[in-house]
């Protein structure tokens, strides 16, 4: 079961498994995220093999506090799986909540453990995560730091594996740039660097930002000065285009007291299109730069982003780091080897 699983791209892990398994994914029929705060129902790829079960949520929109109205136990009676597979962090409700109706019906589970922020949480949060992680057969933890984390909240050490993030396919052939343009992909907060962005437009009006999203700063960007576009929400089609026709993509995400980058997607959907990226060195970020060729600079320069962006934009230096980025991401982060690795786990319980 994943929330994230609501939209299709994000079902790719599971199309790949259902190859040669019978794969059945417990989604929410109806959510909405910090992109699209409009409602949205669940689709599917017309090729995929995968079942879906949508369900009724209380909390839609809510990752960590949504529940999921059905019995999980009754669900997994009725599916009768040989192993679960809960792609929601330890700490969530429906993370508890499936991995208990799991164990009572004797079935191996994995987890997913993309936190890797110590914050304060409650004290039956922490009972109930500790029990989640000591109990899992496997914890898919998507960076280093998060695997860390999941140990000391009790995850076994030998149960945890780095499975990051990734991307269906990578571009077979050069991007083709407009000059001149900077791109950011995802939530329009200040969290996520929007407000340096909007310096950067302004300290050089020699280059263009274009802004893909929405958030709480969608009317700052929209009134902004010429050289900032705002150009929406974008379908996944639509978005691929836009990571090939710019220069550059920006990732300046800040670190909050409860929020940390926990691994940034838009590094590596960029890099499979030969684009290069320039990124804060926040959170998961310099970790995710070390597999590919991401341009880091210290969290908060904004003087050093403007100069490494433009570098990219008008210069022409990003143009190696771009392809050398799609050729690690090929390596490394796509779906096709995470759902190898689910296999794995799979295959170590399922006799």
């Amino acid at each position: 079961m994943a929330h994230a699983c609501v939209l299709a791209p994000n079902q790719s892990v599971y199309s790949n498994l259902a190859v040669d398994h019978d794969v059945d994914v417990v989604v929410p029929a109806v959510w909405r995220d910090d992109l699209r705060p409009t409602p949205y129902g669940f689709t599917r790829p017309a090729t995929s093999d995968i079942t879906m079960h949508p369900v009724s949520v209380l909390g839609m929109g809510r990752p960590q506090r949504h529940l999921h109205l059905c019995s999980p136990r009754r669900v997994l009676e009725r599916l009768r799986p040989d192993v679960v597979v809960i792609e929601e962090e330890a700490f969530s409700v429906a993370g508890w909540r499936w991995s208990r109706a799991a164990r009572r019906l004797g079935l191996p589970y994995a987890v997913q453990c993309a936190e890797n922020l110590e914050r304060h949480l409650p004290l039956i949060v922490r009972w109930s995560e500790r029990s989640v992680l000591s109990h899992a057969g496997w914890v898919m933890a998507r960076s280093p730091a998060a695997g860390e984390r999941a140990v000391r909240h009790g995850a076994h050490p030998s149960a945890v594996e780095v499975v990051p993030h990734g991307v269906d396919a990578v571009r077979d052939h050069a991007p083709a740039p407009r000059s001149g343009v900077i791109g950011f992909v995802g939530r329009l907060s200040p969290a996520k660097g929007v407000n340096d962005l909007l310096e950067v437009a302004r300290r050089r009006p020699d280059v263009t930002v274009e802004f893909v999203g929405d958030g709480e700063l969608r009317e700052a960007v929209a009134t902004a000065q010429n050289n900032v576009v705002y150009r929406g929400v974008m379908s996944t089609g639509e978005l691929e285009e836009f990571y090939a026709s710019v220069s550059v993509v920006a990732v300046p995400s800040r670190t909050t007291p409860t929020w940390s980058e926990q691994f940034g997607r838009v590094i590596i959907e960029a890099q499979a299109h030969g684009t290069p990226v320039v990124a804060y060195d926040s959170g998961e970020i310099p970790w995710v730069a070390h597999e590919t060729t991401v341009v880091l600079v210290p969290e908060g320069d904004i003087e050093q982003l403007t100069e490494a962006l433009v570098r990219c934009a008008l210069q022409g230096d990003g143009l190696e780091r771009g392809r050398e980025g799609r050729s690690r991401v090929q390596r490394t982060f796509t779906n096709e080897a995470a759902a190898n690795q689910v296999r794995r786990f799979i295959r170590s319980v399922v006799r």
